[in-house]
């Protein structure tokens, strides 16, 4: 049997993502949504967690990960990465094993 990983990760929606020294920032006028989401999840039970924890939203255009990067020394910087396929969601948990330290897993929503 396959074992699952689930961890809670911050939802930014109706927000900025914003270029900075240390890479990109998700800034958003509204507090951030907690969800749990599972490492062996598609893109559209992503989508559908979304849009239930952000209530009354139906239609969610884009979802954006914020990205972990060495850049040296044990410095980090952020990369937007766009999720745009069902092992995208997978690849978010493999990146979030190799930087948990960091910090939470962000992703940032953009709704129609």
């Amino acid at each position: 049997m396959l074992k699952t990983w689930s961890v809670s990760v911050l939802v930014y929606y109706d927000g900025d993502i914003i270029s900075s020294s240390k890479g990109i920032l998700f800034e958003s006028p509204s507090d951030p949504q907690v969800i749990t989401i599972s490492d062996h999840m598609s893109l559209d039970a992503l989508r559908k967690i979304i849009i239930d924890a952000i209530g009354g939203c139906t239609i969610l255009l884009d979802i954006f990960y914020r990205q972990p990067i060495y850049v040296g020394d044990d410095c980090v910087e952020y990369e937007c990465m766009k999720l745009k396929r069902d092992n995208d969601v997978g690849k978010i948990f493999f990146i979030f094993s190799k930087f948990s330290s960091k910090g939470s897993i962000k992703l940032n929503t953009k709704f129609g």
